[in-house]
C-alpha cells in the first residue's frame, strides 16, 4: 500500500472517531426511545398469560422462538438431496444447539458472565434444549425411513448410543413444569447426570471420520470447562478458602410470634448473617447461591438462592439473608433450632455469587416499588440504596412511594423488624 494511501486512512479514521463521538449523544437518545416503543408494543404486553403450563409469552417472546425455529427448519432442509441428507444435517444442527445448554455448570454464574438476567438465561438454556431434542428425533426418524440404519446393538458402542438418546427422551419429559415443582433438587441434580450421559453416548455414535460433528462436542466440552474452573477459582477466592482466614460462617436466629396470645409461637423468618473471610460488592436485587452441609442429611447435595438484604456503598464482610420457612432445607433450617426461638446457631457455610443484575434507580427522581407479603424482602436493598442516595445528595431521587401488599395488617408488624435499615 502507497503512503499517501495509507495517511489518507489514518486521517479519515481520526475525522470518522470525531464524528461519532459528537453525534452518540443523540445516537443514544434514539435508543432509548427505540427502547420504550419496543417495550410498549412487543415486550410488556402479554400474547399468551400466565398459565401452569405455559406463558406468560409476550408479543417479542413469541417472535423470537418462531423465528429461531423457523431458520433450523430452513438450514435443515437448504440443499439437501434427500431426507437422510437432511436427518444429518439436523444432527449437527443438534450439537450446535447444545452449545449453549451445556455452556456451564449453574445458569447463575452463565448469566453472570453473558450479563443478562437468570430468568432469561433459563429461556435461552429451555428453546435451545428443545430445539436439540427436536432435531435429534427427527435424524433418528430420517435414518430410520432411509433404511441407511444398520445398529446391532451386540456393540457397546450402539448400545451406549440407545442409552444415550434415551436418556435425552427421559431428560426432556422431566423437564416439564410439573416434574420439576415436584422436587427441584432431585430434578436438578438429574438433569446434570442425564445431560452427561447423554454427551457420553454421543461421542460414542459419531464416527472417527466426522470431524466438524466431533469439533461441536469438543467445543462445548471445552467451553464447560472453562466456565467450570473458572467459577471453581471464584468461589475459592470470594470464599477465601487458602486466605488463611478460614471459611465463611453462617450465624442464624430465628423471628417467631404468637399464635392467638398463647404460648406456642410461630417461626416467621430465619435471620442469616454470614461472616466473610474476604469482603465482596453486592448491589441491590443480587442474590447469593448458599450451601450448608451440616442443616440437614442431604444438605451437602444441594445449593439455595437467596436475596441479600444487606447493603452498603463499598464491599460487605458481613451478608444479611432473610429466609420463609417452607420445605425442604429452610424447614430443616427451622427445626434445627431450639424453641423457643430466641437462641443463635451456626454453620459452615459457602457461596457462589453474588448473581443477577440490579435496576439502576438512581437516574429517577420518582421511584414506586411495589411488593407482596415476604417479597419485601427483596426490595430492602433498592430502600436502603435510595434512601443513602437521598441523604448524601448522590442520586436524582426526591420521591419514593413503597406499595406493599399483605392478607392482613398484622403482617406488618411481624415485619417491622425486618425493615430494620441497619
Amino acid at each position: 500500500m502507497e503512503v499517501p494511501a495509507i495517511y489518507a486512512i489514518a486521517a479519515g479514521g481520526i475525522f470518522l472517531a470525531l464524528f461519532l463521538i459528537q453525534t452518540r449523544h443523540v445516537l443514544f437518545h434514539w435508543t432509548e426511545s427505540i427502547s420504550v416503543l419496543l417495550s410498549g408494543y412487543l415486550t410488556l404486553p402479554d400474547l399468551v398469560r400466565r398459565h401452569r403450563i405455559l406463558g406468560p409469552w409476550s408479543r417479542a417472546g413469541v417472535l423470537l422462538h418462531v423465528s429461531y425455529i423457523a431458520v433450523n427448519i430452513a438450514l435443515v432442509f437448504f440443499r439437501t438431496e434427500s431426507l437422510v441428507d437432511s436427518g444429518r444435517r439436523a444432527s449437527e444442527l443438534a450439537l450446535i444447539n447444545i452449545v449453549f445448554p451445556l455452556s456451564a455448570a449453574h445458569l447463575s454464574f452463565l448469566a453472570g458472565l453473558l450479563g443478562i438476567s437468570w430468568r432469561s438465561c433459563c429461556k435461552i438454556h429451555r428453546a435451545t434444549g428443545w430445539m436439540a431434542v427436536a432435531l435429534l428425533s427427527f435424524h433418528i426418524i430420517a435414518e430410520l425411513l432411509g433404511q441407511t440404519l444398520n445398529f446391532p446393538l451386540r456393540e457397546t458402542r450402539n448400545l451406549l448410543t440407545v442409552i444415550g438418546a434415551s436418556v435425552l427422551g427421559i431428560l426432556a419429559f422431566f423437564s416439564i413444569p410439573y416434574f420439576r415443582r415436584w422436587s427441584y433438587e432431585i430434578f436438578l441434580r438429574s438433569h446434570q447426570i442425564f445431560a452427561g450421559v447423554f454427551v457420553y453416548g454421543t461421542l460414542q455414535h459419531l464416527p472417527s471420520h466426522s470431524g466438524s460433528a466431533r469439533l461441536y462436542v469438543y467445543v462445548t466440552l471445552s467451553i464447560l470447562g472453562l466456565t467450570t474452573l473458572l467459577e471453581l477459582v471464584i468461589i475459592l477466592y470470594r470464599n477465601g478458602i487458602f486466605s488463611g482466614r478460614g471459611a465463611p460462617r453462617a450465624f442464624i436466629s430465628f423471628s417467631s410470634r404468637n399464635i392467638r396470645r398463647e404460648s406456642f409461637c410461630n417461626t416467621t423468618a430465619a435471620n442469616i448473617q454470614i461472616i466473610l473471610p474476604r469482603p465482596v460488592q453486592v448491589e441491590p436485587g443480587q442474590y447469593i447461591n448458599l450451601w450448608m452441609p451440616a442443616v440437614s442429611l442431604w444438605s451437602w447435595t444441594q445449593t439455595h438462592p437467596f436475596t441479600v438484604t444487606s447493603w452498603s456503598k463499598g464491599k460487605q464482610d458481613t451478608l444479611k439473608l432473610l429466609v420463609q420457612p417452607r420445605k425442604g432445607f429452610s424447614a430443616n433450617l427451622v427445626r434445627r433450632g431450639a424453641l423457643p426461638t430466641d437462641s443463635l446457631i451456626s454453620f459452615l457455610a459457602l457461596f457462589t455469587g453474588p448473581h443477577g443484575i440490579t435496576e439502576d434507580v438512581d437516574s429517577y427522581e420518582t421511584t414506586l416499588i411495589i411488593a407482596t407479603e415476604f417479597g419485601i424482602v427483596t426490595s430492602i436493598p433498592y430502600l436502603k440504596k435510595i434512601i443513602y442516595g437521598y441523604n448524601t445528595c448522590t442520586s436524582h431521587t426526591r420521591r419514593l412511594h413503597l406499595v406493599w401488599q399483605v392478607d392482613s395488617i398484622g403482617v406488618c408488624i411481624y415485619y417491622d423488624p425486618f425493615l430494620d435499615p441497619s
